[in-house]
């Protein structure tokens, strides 16, 4: 009877010491099951930066009896352009649990390129050759980006035509900054040529149609000045010119139409450059003060297309 009472209570006492452990394995398991559902990222777990902004981590939930527990990796490098991670480990008892947040540093900003002394349009001549700009660069982010400028172009000066030349710079963010120039080839006398303007008493010449000399004229008076197309059949200095009834003495004379029309200079004359042709101009020659004819003469040769116009 005794060894039966005694068998009674010990079964009686492992169930309650069942019991107790699976109440309290059960409320541990609440526990732990309520700490790894508190245990949460503040904040987006994919954040996107710029280069160089300022970036505060915005940590994580937990109650604060536990934040002793959770261990914080955090490499994130705003001054360098790439993909980190943070990451936040809880280790408490059997709970093991990591949360990641992943940050990516970018950059945005291009890059710049400035050409120097480089024309937004140039003319060349036919079969000329071309030099590519010189250019200075800069980026935010990339130290050595001179390296990476690429210049893409058709320009081919065998062929009469207009040429664009881009000058692409590419950083390592792939963003880029372009500049561009036009490339003009055309032949010689397409774009060097002498314009004389009767009705403003003024003498152009353009070198790669862009003008290099202007100055005041006079021409011939009564209409003696021929108007149209011409070009410059020869250049002499220091001769004289003859007509019926006059010598005249010239340091530089380029003869245009024949050798009877020219351009030269004319010490004898005090102005240029006004209506006073009509009543005493040249006999059809186109006169030139002599230090401009000095400069004209030195540049212009001989083919150079002559225009007069009314």
């Amino acid at each position: 009877m005794k060894r039966y009472i005694v068998l009674i209570v010990i079964v009686c006492i492992f169930i309650i010491l069942c019991s107790s452990l699976y109440i309290i394995g059960f409320k541990y398991g609440k526990i732990i099951k309520k700490m790894s559902d508190s245990f949460t990222i503040n904040g987006q777990d994919n954040i996107t930066l710029e280069y160089g902004e300022t970036y505060v981590d915005e940590g994580f939930n937990i109650d604060n009896e536990y934040i002793p527990y959770v261990k914080t990796t955090n490499n994130v490098d705003v001054n360098n352009v790439g993909n980190y991670e943070i990451t936040y480990k809880l280790k408490y008892k059997t709970l093991s649990k990591t949360l990641k947040r992943k940050v990516t540093i970018i950059d945005k900003e291009a890059p710049s390129i400035q050409l120097i002394d480089c024309k937004e349009e140039t003319y060349v001549e036919l079969n000329e050759k071309v030099n590519n700009c010189d250019y200075v660069v800069s980026d935010n982010y990339d130290k050595d980006i001179k390296s990476k400028v690429k210049i893409d172009t058709d320009l081919d000066t065998s062929k009469a035509g207009d040429y664009k030349v881009n000058y692409i710079v590419t950083d390592s963010s792939n963003n880029k900054d372009t500049k561009s120039t036009i490339v003009h080839v055309r032949d010689k006398w397409d774009m060097t040529y002498i314009v004389v303007t009767i009705s403003k008493q003024k003498l152009e010449y353009y070198k790669k149609n862009e003008k290099v000399l202007e100055t005041p004229v006079t021409t011939g008076r009564n209409n003696a000045t021929k108007t149209g197309n011409f070009k410059i059949r020869n250049k002499v200095q220091n001769t004289s010119l003859k007509g019926k009834n006059y010598v005249s003495y010239v340091k530089y004379w380029m003869a245009y139409d024949g050798n009877n029309y020219g351009i030269h200079d004319a010490s004898w004359r005090n102005n240029f450059g006004n209506m006073n042709y009509k009543i005493n101009g040249s006999h059809g020659c186109v006169n030139v003060p002599t230090k401009a004819m000095e400069k004209l003469y030195s540049m212009v040769e001989i083919g150079t297309p002559v225009y007069i116009k009314k």
